[in-house]
């Protein structure tokens, strides 16, 4: 047995049969599969838990020690249940799940095969975006993520790797399978099933493991990361050390890196994306809807532009 041991190609998963991997996380892998009824690619997200799980020679997967069964049981629960509840969502900015399986003492998710990059990818290639073109991918994105927030759900995960850019140029948030959640230990204590965090992108409060202090500003504060990494060629600074620094003198830094590309984009919507940095929880735009009137200057419009 081999931890995080892949499903073998051209297994079949019921009518699905995988041809590939996609990634693998703390969670688990993801698959390329071809629906053999429909004749389609998908996407299928298995849950294995990063150190949690082991393979067996029969492809199902087990704990990899009694001290985990109970964390895993828990988890994979949740996992279905959140998968079942992002089913019921149709939104054209959000990965489609079509169908949960249970199978191999695990679950999958299958999910829509988008084509196209992820951010990632096109910033690794040199991908320039000018205001309207960050607009014109962080607006839908927010549409989808307030249909998201409105039931309780936060996604904990945005960065540049799970915003995916279709040939048409719109966006959609990929990984939600995999949406992060906590686990309740047996003390009481709330904490995280594996790392939860990606360095430059998540917020404090994800560090410290307390769902009680995640929302929509969470998800508005990796997003906010998201842009300045387009904007300024690098991750912020990890919020971890940001917040060694009093909150004026953190705006401060931030914003001093930031004001550097006013002559690529307007101040106004900079400013924005500093607002959505800041290290005090309640300083941060607190929903969508409010941070979207500040990437639009307040008014709804694309506001003065300054692209070269």
């Amino acid at each position: 047995m081999a931890d995080s041991q892949p499903l073998p190609i051209d297994y079949n998963l019921h009518w699905y049969s995988i041809k590939d991997i996609l990634g693998m996380g703390g969670f688990g892998i993801t698959y390329l599969a071809r629906d053999t009824k429909l004749n389609q690619n998908v996407a299928i997200k298995e849950f294995m838990p990063q150190g949690l799980m082991t393979r067996s020679g029969d492809h199902s997967l087990h704990a990899t020690g009694i001290n985990h069964e109970r964390v895993i049981r828990w988890g994979l629960e949740r996992f279905v249940t959140e998968a079942n509840t992002l089913r019921l969502f149709n939104h054209p900015n959000i990965v489609k799940v079509h169908s949960i399986i249970r199978k191999n003492n695990t679950a999958y998710i299958v999910m829509n095969y988008e084509h196209g990059k992820t951010l990632f990818v096109l910033l690794k290639e040199g991908k320039q975006f000018n205001e309207q073109q960050l607009r014109d991918m962080i607006l839908p994105l927010l549409g989808g993520l307030e249909m998201i927030h409105n039931q309780g759900f936060v996604h904990r995960d945005i960065k540049p790797g799970n915003i995916f850019i279709r040939h048409d140029n719109s966006p959609v948030l990929i990984d939600f399978g995999s949406a992060r959640f906590a686990l309740e230990e047996e003390d009481g204590e709330t904490k995280t099933l594996t790392q939860l965090t990606t360095p430059g992108y998540a917020p404090f409060e994800q560090y410290q493991g307390r769902s009680d202090l995640q929302g929509p500003w969470t998800d508005i504060y990796s997003l906010g990361a998201t842009l300045y990494r387009v904007i300024t060629g690098e991750p912020p600074v990890d919020s971890v050390h940001r917040r060694r620094l009093t909150d004026e003198a953190a705006i401060r830094e931030m914003w001093g890196k930031l004001e550097k590309y006013t002559d690529r984009y307007s101040i106004p919507f900079l400013q924005a994306v500093e607002h959505a940095l800041r290290s005090n929880i309640k300083s941060r735009p607190q929903t969508t809807a409010e941070w979207r009137k500040m990437l639009t200057n307040n008014d709804g419009s694309s506001g003065s532009q300054k692209n070269k």
